[in-house]
């Protein structure tokens, strides 16, 4: 078996910020300076700042301030998601002509510090919120978790793994306000979830996320979860919202509801 090759090596910027390891394994964390982590924390607020939070608590991105990464539980694991990104996710790779070996890893050991940090603390009851969930905020009708509800908007099973609470909360108070969104427009994620408003020679207006479309047709999904095909020929208008959201804000809960539905959303995916 090839060995991977190790990413500190032949740098001639590392012994500045690496202290010296021995014989350290492939697994085992490099010594870095603190000369190096406040390197590492540059390069990761310059890059990864604005998804997961400058100080790592999550926002658009997951929050990494947690003791183990779902998809990077060690270093060299972690070094390899920065590097490569996270297919069909919003998680881009770094190109290697523009954020060096070194950098990468400075970046990689700043985060496994993020651990140290205290978890934040959500202010309401993990138990009610489902409870809220379910009744008053009635998100089993376009959210699906753990198999249950409709499939309009995107599935929320391990949210928590993948959305800060500072987001969760803005998505819910102000759903237009973050959307997701990337250096190139919409993110391909959210393409699925794009809402559209047709309105037909008659005059009837159709609301939904777009399913499927062509040159020729576009499908739609409603609120009430019914697919309708419409032929562009027959349309007077198609408002592609790209800056709109189809969720209502929250504008009818308590700030006790809010905070307890927080408290659910981030727990999802926190037992995986």
């Amino acid at each position: 078996m090839r060995r991977p090759r190790p990413s500190l090596c032949g740098l001639a910027l590392a012994a500045s910020v690496l202290a010296a390891t021995g014989n350290a394994t492939a697994q085992e964390e490099p010594d870095v300076t603190e000369a190096g982590l406040a390197r590492g924390e540059m390069f990761y607020q310059a890059h990864c700042g604005r998804c997961h939070g400058m100080l790592g608590h999550g926002g658009e991105g997951p929050s990494l301030a947690r003791p183990t990464l779902p998809r990077a539980p060690d270093h060299e694991s972690l070094v390899r998601v920065i590097r490569r990104g996270i297919p069909g996710t919003g998680m881009p790779g770094t190109r290697a002509n523009l954020v060096s070996d070194l950098e990468v890893d400075l970046m990689a050991a700043y985060v496994r510090t993020l651990a140290r940090d205290a978890v934040v603390e959500v202010p309401g009851d993990a138990a009610r919120g489902q409870e809220v969930f379910a009744t008053a905020g009635d998100c089993y009708s376009c959210h699906v978790v753990e198999g249950r509800g409709t499939g309009i908007g995107p599935e929320l099973t391990g949210i928590g793994l993948r959305r800060g609470v500072d987001y969760l909360y803005a998505s819910l108070r102000t759903p237009d306000s973050e959307l997701p969104v990337s250096r190139r427009g919409i993110l391909r994620g959210f393409r699925g979830y794009l809402p559209i408003r047709a309105v037909t020679r008659e005059g009837r207006v159709i609301t939904g996320m777009r399913v499927n479309e062509d040159a020729f047709t576009i499908q739609l999904r409603s609120i009430s979860g019914r697919t309708v095909s419409l032929r562009k020929e027959d349309l007077v208008e198609l408002e592609k919202q790209f800056d709109h959201s189809l969720m209502p804000a929250v504008e009818e809960m308590t700030e006790a509801d809010i905070d307890d539905l927080v408290a659910f959303l981030a727990d999802l995916g926190e037992g995986s």
